[in-house]
């Protein structure tokens, strides 16, 4: 019918065209699909997830079959094989020979690719090949083609052994356009898809058509008629047909295909096989034609399969419809082909360079063994048994605006052993955990970012080569931290200490290669792995190496030159993780830190965990079910110690030495437990040094151990007493060769290299050096100041002097005990050094004599830091009936009369706040205080962690008929941190005052003081009644204290839940926190959500306000975001402020950003502030901006804090900087806090420094604020701050002193300007004087002179709260912690020092009001007082 039709409406001519389009366009369909000699097979079904069953590969689906071995067979594999056919064909048939029916498939006999790759898997791929494409579907480009193979090579299924997020390596056989398919796909992946083209190891190309073929002349002649057969049969020509047609196209693809092989290594994986056996195109027609018509040729000849990365392409003598299939296993080209694919494979299991160096990296330098932590007890034990995490925290931010108030909040003394040793407990809520790590949080401007470079601080023996160990065994061998495996290919750790080694320091030129053959490549084949480690690194979009740098205050002031420039390259990695001690600065010119942390050993909940775990039987895994009780009752009475406890080599310490108590005294101080340790690790050394055999040290007595190791303890003594003497902590050999001549000189007479590496009590870092280029540290920096104060007193007991040997020139000076502690006794350095000593020389009975030195002139003239160092030292010194009774009474009272003092001056007590102040003191201090010394008292103490029973029941005994508020909240704030020792009476006693009629205040700390014992019935109940209290903040302490209890009952939770309907927000929202979260209170959450419809517009502003923590459920979320747009303003605010936090999501967006041209002012303030988080999104940001120029002032303001960060943009820039001439104060002050960071720009700098003379305070200050820390102000500037100085707002005249602070520059008038306003009348203005005077490195008599009262006066009250001290050696100096301010240019004598106090008063006997004089005035005058501690006559 249809060619009647056709016939009709053509002639002659136009017929005998038709029949010849139409006879090329079968002779080409012929060629491309031969008839099949049997019916086809049912259709399979896909392999992988990105095709549906239903759909055959004709609709546009990929398919992957995995042909060996079976799905079901659960065969360990290493490699992926598949298959790709080529155009208007599919599988099995392609790759079948059937000649007779014999039905050889290569893929998957079992005598051809599966038994000789019995590991690998195998699939056959099938794409949407169709020549004739149905015509319902719109066409597919070769992009579509491409994509869709991407996407079903990347879904093909988990093999058994495969872990998720592992490349499997890949191998591709494709045939003749499959290949040009496969090339354009590997070309595209990116993305999604980066995974495949990363896993692609290998490519077989089949007589693939790279440069066209005979058939694109075919093509040419043959498409009229394609299309008209096409057409005939209701179909649509592939467009593929156009690629082959077009060289420009197969070109650009052969380029772009040439440029990836060579950039991911492929280029020697790839094969090309070409045909030499001629097709003949006309007798596809017929058969018949003679040799003269036939036209045979190869249609993939050499020419055209060629690739230019290829240079020995290989043929196969066959014809083109047969390259890819194969008889059998003895097929000559099947051998061939088979034979590549085996080279292939075994490149892949051998592996790349990169991938050779990463598996030497994780088996030889990574191993488990290598990775084992050590603990004292000589046992190895794998970090997945061992390791509990490291507690991390962020360091917050410095603040710039003046001192808050102390809150009441648990905080350990600045003076405390737990704050010396860094490891007070952080707030958990800024803890970092390691998994974490790199997880994109928002930086201080608002932005979130991922941050790439981290540093990490931490003490010596805090656990930072543990941390670097666990971070290196959980991504080479842990199951976890998948989020780090997305992130990056490799972790290489390296201990910088190993840059300084001579062999390294002397190379020319140092650069990645030498550090990667040093550190993990010395072997014959280490040249070709560092080199492919170091092009990896080349490649900047390859970022994927995290360089994990450990122990940059090792190097950081030892490097020059070449080495120098080589560290700072390792610094700026992309990604890098940088470990150091607190001290250490960063090379100046590096790319900045985007996180900085600090590890501070474990949390109190974690030594709990750690203890138990100590304590495990090996062989039952059972834990031991007494001792860990034992241990953490002795912590619990021991807060010195459980704070100590917190290093993890001190806990395993502690747990190591336990069993040695059994039958003994516990140890009750800090230096009997070191005590007791050293002896357990003497022990054990022993044996390892071979002295005594174990049987024999078990039953040693003390001495007996003492005289067996006194060479090796003598040894320790003197490198911990050297290191502390020079401020070092790590030993390098020259260190040890120095101190060996000292010691070789007092007749010790051994070999220091090889005993250290036997000693428990060091550690070093260097374990792949030999001993004599190691390294040494002790095991904390606490065991060194125990053993430098053990040579102390050696030598103090022994009356002999101690030798100070500089290590720096090799002179040694000797010097005697007591002058040594004369002159060190107020240096921070040696805080735990002297109370060892002075625990050191009690258990020999003879720490009376330290005590009286101590005591000696020459003094603190201030009095608190000498009173600090009593205080500490008595800690040390056990309770007991000796010569050393009486003096201990004389020092006790005198710290007494030091806390009243103190209270009087400061109205707080920072020494109350110390553990170590004596609990007698206290008690006493306490009964026969004032109620207002009280009062400061109970403060005080309610901030330790920890308060003594005897304080407690003194406090408690007020409580019962406490007439005063103020000290019955007081005595509430001590017991709120204290519930879980408190006795059933006291907390009857403290829940009584639950029911305090008249006393709102005094109900609120009972709540606060109960909170954590809601276990006890009567407590719940008191406090639940609370919840209808008729004062706010009892009602929300009430829920405060209830909240987080997961057995409430109903009649509890209906009471919180009433709160929601509160009068008060705060109530309302401390009722919301309670109930979040909570699974059974479905039907409260849906009754809120239907109020976001009431008639009511307060009813719908509270329900909004009610779900503002419940944006994550997906109703509640398009409930709000309708209120966008609802009539009434402050249900548009409330809305707003809801979905703050929310702005990922695109309709919240929208939806607030229309916001920013809301009628009503405060919607358009809330719209900013909602949007603070995004200005990285254009639309916001012009929406934003425009609002800088709003006729209401909160909205600039609001768009000036939301743009802070981005005045790198030109627009805004201009906008803020306008700004800066706004009518309104605080506009103006938004705006030079926002340009802060950009006074590198004249314009903003002139109208920074004219906003110094603005008619309001706040712009002035400000304005000093901005300035502050530029050092290339001019004189004008500077003269404009100084002027400040005399300002009549105090916060001005303080900002001014703040960025007068620290200059070195500042002349002799400035310094006037400063010192004189240590009698101004605003007290922080005295104490910023003060601060910015102590950072002088030497001070004029002449300055101070005219206001040493007021600057001695200052200097006392600053010396309650650090470490200042007024030393009067020589000609005095005053010490700031670590650093020293000379007097008078160091010219003036002891005598003008005294001269100049007393001769303007500052050491009178008068009196302010009813201060009291300083203890040390009480006796024979201050005068006489002052000239006896200076060892004066006056």
């Amino acid at each position: 019918m249809i060619s009647v039709n056709l016939s009709q409406g053509i002639s002659s001519a136009g017929r005998t065209t038709a029949l010849c389009l139409l006879i090329g366009a079968v002779t080409v369909w012929l060629w491309l699909y031969p008839a099949p000699t049997r019916p086809d097979p049912a259709p399979l079904p896909p392999a992988g997830p990105t095709s549906d069953p239903k759909r055959s590969t004709q609709k546009g689906g990929v398919s992957l079959r995995q042909v060996y071995p079976s799905p079901e067979n659960k065969t360990a594999t290493d490699v992926d094989i598949i298959a790709i056919h080529g155009l208007d064909t599919q599988s099995p048939d392609t790759w079948i020979w059937d000649p007779k029916g014999a039905r050889v498939n290569w893929l998957e006999d079992p005598h051809m690719l599966p038994k000789r790759f019995p590991t690998a898997r195998i699939f056959t791929c099938d794409w949407p090949a169709d020549l004739f494409e149905q015509p319902e579907f719109v066409q597919k480009m070769i992009d579509e083609f491409a994509r869709l193979l991407l996407a079903g090579i990347k879904g093909r299924p988990l093999a058994t052994n495969d872990q998720p997020g592992h490349d499997r390596p890949i191998v591709f056989v494709a045939s003749c356009l499959g290949g040009i398919i496969l090339a354009k796909a590997l070309v595209m992946a990116s993305c999604e898809y980066e995974s495949v083209k990363r896993a692609t190891r290998g490519i077989v190309f089949l007589a693939t058509p790279f440069r066209g073929t005979s058939f694109q002349r075919v093509a040419t002649w043959a498409e009229p008629g394609l299309r008209l057969w096409a057409s005939i049969r209701d179909k649509h020509v592939s467009n593929l047909l156009e690629l082959v047609k077009s060289p420009f196209d197969l070109g650009e693809l052969v380029r772009s295909f040439t440029t990836l092989c060579q950039k991911n290594e492929l280029v020697d994986h790839v094969f090309i096989f070409y045909e030499t056996g001629k097709s003949s195109l006309p007798r596809k027609v017929a058969s018949w034609l003679p040799a003269s018509l036939s036209q045979e040729q190869p249609l993939v000849d050499s020419a055209s399969a060629t690739l230019d990365i290829v240079s020995h392409p290989l043929p196969l003598n066959r014809p083109h419809v047969t390259m890819n299939k194969f008889y059998g296993p003895n097929d000559p080209e099947y051998v061939s082909v088979s034979g590549v694919l085996d080279i292939l494979l075994c490149d892949i299991r051998n592996g790349r360079p990169i991938e050779r160096a990463d598996l030497w990296i994780r088996n030889n330098c990574y191993s488990l063994a290598e990775l084992n932590i050590e603990r004292l007890s000589g046992d190895l034990l794998p970090m997945d048994r061992c390791y509990i995490n490291l507690a991390i925290v962020e360091q917050p931010g410095d603040k710039t605006g003046r001192s808050d108030e102390e809150g009441t909040a648990q905080k350990d003394s600045p003076f405390s052993l737990l704050a010396r040793l860094k490891i007070e407990t952080p707030d958990k809520t800024i803890e970092v955990t390691l998994p974490t790590l790199f997880k994109s949080r928002k930086a201080r401007n608002g932005v979130e970012r991922q941050p790439r470079r981290i540093l990490i601080r931490g003490q010596a023996g805090v656990g930072k080569t543990t941390l670097c160990k666990k971070i290196v065994y959980e991504f080479a061998h842990g199951e976890k931290w998948q989020e780090w495996r997305d992130l990056f290919d490799r972790v290489l750790w390296v201990p910088l200490r190993n840059l300084k080694r001579d062999e390294r320091r002397h190379i020319a030129g140092y650069d990645m290669p030498h550090l990667f053959r040093h550190e993990y490549f010395s072997h014959s084949d280490g040249q070709v792995l560092a080199d492919a480690l170091c092009k990896t690194l080349e490649d900047p979009k390859s970022a994927r190496t995290l360089f994990l740098l450990d122990g940059l205050d090792e190097v950081s002031q030892d490097l020059d030159g070449d080495m120098l420039r080589f560290l700072k390259k390792l610094l700026n990695q992309p990604n890098v993780i940088i470990t150091s001690r607190p001290h250490a600065i960063l090379p100046p010119g590096l790319d900045p830190i985007q996180l900085e942390l600090e590890t501070i050993g474990f949390y109190p909940d974690q030594v709990t965990d750690y203890v138990k775990m100590a304590f495990i039987n090996p062989e039952t895994g059972e834990t031991d079910s007494e001792k860990p009780g034992k241990i953490q009752s002795y912590l619990q009475r021991h807060q010195l110690v459980l704070g100590l406890v917190r290093i993890p080599v001190q806990l395993d310490a502690l747990c190591y030495t336990w069993d040695t108590f059994d039958g003994k005294a516990i140890p009750q101080t800090m230096t009997a437990i070191y005590r007791a340790i050293e002896e357990n690790l003497w022990k054990k050394d022993i044996v390892r040094l071979e002295r005594r055999t174990p049987g024999q040290v078990r039953v040693a007595r003390r001495p007996e151990i003492n005289n067996s190791v006194k060479n090796e303890a003598h040894l320790l003594e003197v490198l911990a007493f050297t290191g502390m003497y020079n401020d070092t902590i790590d030993f390098e050999p020259a260190h040890r060769d120095a101190i060996s001549e000292e010691l070789s000189s007092i007749g010790t007479n051994l070999f220091f290299d090889e005993i250290l590496g036997h000693l428990s009590f060091l550690r070093t870092s260097d374990l792949s050096s030999n001993d004599r280029h190691r390294n040494y540290h002790f095991l904390h920096l606490t065991f060194q100041e125990y053993f430098a104060a053990r040579y102390f007193v050696r030598q103090w007991k022994a009356e002999q002097y101690l030798n100070c040997l500089q290590l720096s020139d090799g002179q040694c000076s000797n010097i005697e005990p007591a002058t040594f502690l004369q002159e060190h006794k107020y240096d921070p350095r040696y805080d735990i050094f002297w109370r060892f000593v002075a625990g050191l020389l009690d258990a020999d009975g003879k720490a009376l004599g330290v005590f009286q030195t101590i005591e000696d002139e020459p003094r603190d003239l201030l009095g608190p830091t000498h009173q600090r160092l009593v205080m500490h030292c008595l800690s040390e010194v056990e309770r007991k009936k000796s010569t050393f009774t009486e003096l201990r009474a004389k020092l006790e009272s005198q710290l007494e009369q030091w806390l009243l003092f103190e209270c009087d001056l400061t109205k707080s007590s920072r020494l109350a706040r110390e553990m170590e102040c004596p609990e007698q003191v206290l008690v006493n201090a306490l009964e026969q205080a004032s109620e207002d010394v009280r009062l400061i008292l109970l403060e005080s103490l309610s901030t330790r962690t920890t308060v003594p029973s005897s304080i407690i029941n003194v406090a408690f005994s007020w409580l019962s008929d406490c007439v005063s508020k103020r000290l019955c909240i007081a005595i509430l704030g001590v017991l709120r941190y204290q519930h879980n020792c408190l006795p059933d009476t006291i907390l009857q006693g403290i829940t009584a005052r639950l029911k305090d009629k008249d006393r709102d205040d005094v109900r609120y700390a009972a709540i606060q003081a109960l909170q954590g014992r809601t276990d006890l019935s009567e407590v719940l109940q008191g406090i639940t009644a609370r919840l209808k209290d008729k004062h706010w903040y009892v009602r929300q302490a009430a829920i405060q204290a209830l909240q987080g209890r997961t057995d409430l009952s109903k009649e509890v939770l209906q009471g919180i839940t009433a709160r929601l309907k509160d009068k008060d927000g705060n109530v309302r929202y401390a009722a919301i926190q309670a109930l979040q979260g909570r699974t059974d209170l479905s039907e409260a959450l849906q009754g809120i959500t239907a109020r976001l419809k009431d008639k009511d517009w307060d009813v719908r502003r509270a329900a909004i306000q009610a779900l503002q923590g419940r944006t994550d459920l997906s109703e509640e979320l398009q409930g709000i975001t309708a209120r966008l747009e609802d009539e009434h303003r402050n249900v548009r605010y409330a809305a707003i402020q809801a979905l703050q936090g929310r702005t990922d999501l695109s309709e919240v967006l929208q939806g607030i950003t229309a916001r920013l041209k809301d009628e009503d002012e405060d919607v358009r303030y809330a719209a900013i502030q909602a949007l603070q988080g995004r200005t990285d999104l254009s639309e916001v940001l012009q929406g934003i901006t425009a609002r800088l120029k709003d006729e209401d002032e909160d909205v600039r303001y609001a768009a000036i804090q939301a743009l802070q960060g981005r005045t790198d943009l030109s627009e805004v820039l201009q906008g803020i900087t306008a700004r800066l001439k706004d009518k309104h104060w605080y506009v103006r002050r938004a705006a030079i806090q926002a340009l802060q960071g950009r006074t590198d720009l004249s314009e903003v700098l002139q109208g920074i420094t004219a906003r110094l003379e603005d008619e309001d305070g706040d712009v002035r200050w400000a304005a000093i604020q901005a300035l502050q820390g530029r050092t290339d102000l001019s004189e004008a500037v500077l003269q404009g701050i100084t002027a400040r100085l005399e300002d009549e707002d105090g916060d001005v005249r303080w900002a001014a002193i703040q960025a007068l602070q620290g200059r070195t520059d500042l002349s002799e008038e400035v310094l006037q300007g400063i010192t004189a306003r240590l009698e101004d009348e605003d007290e922080d203005v005295r104490w910023a004087a003060i601060q910015a005077l102590q950072g002088q490195v030497v001070l004029s008599l002449d300055v101070l002179s005219p206001y040493v009262k007021s600057f001695y006066k200052a200097l006392l009250q600053e010396s309650f709260q650090k470490h200042v001290y007024w030393h009067t050696l020589d000609s005095g100096f005053i010490g700031v912690g670590l650093r020293h301010i000379s007097l008078g240019g160091g010219q003036c004598s002891r005598k003008e020092v005294v001269k100049l106090l007393l001769g303007n008063g500052a050491v009178t006997e008068e009196k302010d009001g009813d201060q009291q004089p300083p203890p040390h005035r009480t006796t024979g005058g201050w005068e006489e007082a002052v000239a006896k501690l200076l060892q004066l006559k006056t």
